[in-house]
């Protein structure tokens, strides 16, 4: 199999698959200047004989701790679950190791992944590997250093506004936002939505992604044939906005590079794509925080309250944004409400992906973020070309939308800034149409390469 081609790269090193899983936790250990780890597994207890079968037979890969590993713990980065072990695998942990995949080590993130900055006040900060003074973006923030430095080709993140694409854009990987369900339900994940969550990949190729999205979803692959052209929808209300001049630049050679190749590229309007997102897609989270954390913690042998952890939590943006959805709860019929909101914005996507006079969009493209890693502490406001502009609201300007509605969605490497910060353009289309959104991904890789 083609898709296979990376990951015997990672095989190719040498050795027992205890060595080679031994070499991947020293490597994970030379990152400590940069936060990526917060578990990694003791080499002594790895068993020399070791051999497991399968198409990952011997690639080391990590995990965010906010996902549930059989043998490591899971602190999802704040104090009150510091050395849990929950004893079981999420579902894509499990169909990855089936497929003879090891885990290496679980890896930092923003505190329960309620952030996009991976600037963890209980942990440390995530730092970024082309620039140690900035983010790593977040949450997944400590997965996607730990593929852009080496450690393992693949990791596992989560994604509710952008925890996945953020950080890939960031630090120059491939970050895939699965259709929400896709990758396996909420057991297993701390998680904050279960409306928005889902797990995903970073990865250094987006052949990577392919294969690792057949193992957990155990769909094959698309394509699309070489000899059609792709169409791709701009989205340039909204999506293009506020750019910073440095991403502007960057995105704007990737689009020039794309249709010099014969891409054609449409100028589309999500239809108040930014608006419905405004209006639902924070008070969803907010009403099921509630619940779906004090679920999993439900789920554990003697695990601490809601009350504790919420009590022990140490970022502040993190501890006022429980204590919003705990001081001012949004009630039921607003929640209601919210749904149907969002039912409003998954038919905006639908609707852009149909084109006037017939034919269909492959899928939308924009930039992952209107700016590069903003310098860590920068966790309120930070400078784009000389205005404060809010850290949060700005990053995921592009990323929100579509995960409230539950699109799948892809960020790409698109090259980096003259100071050397890497710049993302994503890829987004319908639910369950990702064999078809990772097709067109691998093509736009190729002519972007």
């Amino acid at each position: 199999m083609a898709q296979l081609d990376r990951l015997d790269i990672a095989r190719s090193r040498g050795g027992t698959v205890a060595e080679r899983l031994t070499d991947a936790a020293a490597r994970a250990h030379a990152t400590d200047h940069l936060g990526a780890f917060l578990a990694v597994v003791d080499p002594d207890r790895v068993d020399p004989g070791l051999a497991p079968e399968g198409p990952l037979a011997g690639v080391p890969i990590a995990v965010k701790d906010n996902v549930d590993v059989l043998d490591l713990p899971t602190s999802a980065g704040t104090p009150a679950l510091h050395g849990s072990r929950p004893g079981r695998d999420h579902h894509a942990v499990a169909r990855l190791r089936a497929a003879g995949a090891s885990v290496v080590g679980k890896t930092n993130l923003h505190e329960l992944a309620f952030g996009i900055t991976s600037n963890n006040s209980a942990y440390g900060p995530v730092r970024n590997p082309h620039d140690p003074t900035r983010s790593a973006g977040g949450s997944s923030g400590g997965s996607a250093v730990a593929v852009a430095t080496g450690v393992v080709p693949v990791a596992l993140g989560t994604d509710t506004g952008g925890s996945m694409r953020v950080p890939a854009a960031h630090c120059g990987v491939v970050g895939y936002r699965p259709t929400t369900g896709r990758w396996g339900g909420h057991d297993g994940v701390v998680g904050i939505s279960s409306t928005r969550d889902t797990v995903g990949a970073l990865a250094s190729t987006v052949a990577d992604v392919v294969l690792l999205d057949q193992l957990v979803a155990g769909a094959g692959p698309a394509t699309v044939p070489h000899a059609r052209m792709l169409r791709l929808g701009v989205p340039l209300p909204g999506f293009f906005d506020g750019l910073a001049k440095d991403v502007a630049d960057a995105v704007g050679r990737a689009l020039d590079t794309l249709a010099d190749a014969g891409v054609d590229l449409v100028e589309v309007d999500v239809v108040a794509a930014h608006e419905l997102d405004a209006r639902c897609g924070f008070p969803i989270v907010f009403h099921e925080v509630l619940r779906t954390l004090p679920a999993y913690l439900g789920s554990l042998p003697g695990g601490p309250s809601f009350d504790e952890l919420v009590a022990g939590v140490a970022s502040p943006d993190v501890r006022g944004a429980l204590e919003h959805a705990i001081g001012d709860p949004v009630p039921g019929s607003v929640y209601a409400e919210c749904l149907e909101l969002r039912e409003q914005l998954r038919a905006a996507y639908a609707a852009v992906h149909e084109l006037p006079g017939g034919g269909r969009l492959d899928a939308l493209v924009y930039p992952t973020t209107p700016l590069t890693a903003p310098p860590l502490g920068d966790d309120v406001t930070t400078d784009l070309d000389g205005e404060q502009v809010p850290v949060f609201g700005t990053t995921i300007q592009n990323t929100g939308p579509g995960s409230t509605a539950g699109m799948p969605a892809i960020s790409l490497p698109c090259g980096t800034t003259p100071a050397g910060l890497p710049v993302g353009l994503s890829l987004e289309t319908v639910p369950d149409a990702d064999p078809h959104l990772l097709a067109v991904a691998r093509r736009v890789e190729q002519l972007l390469s």
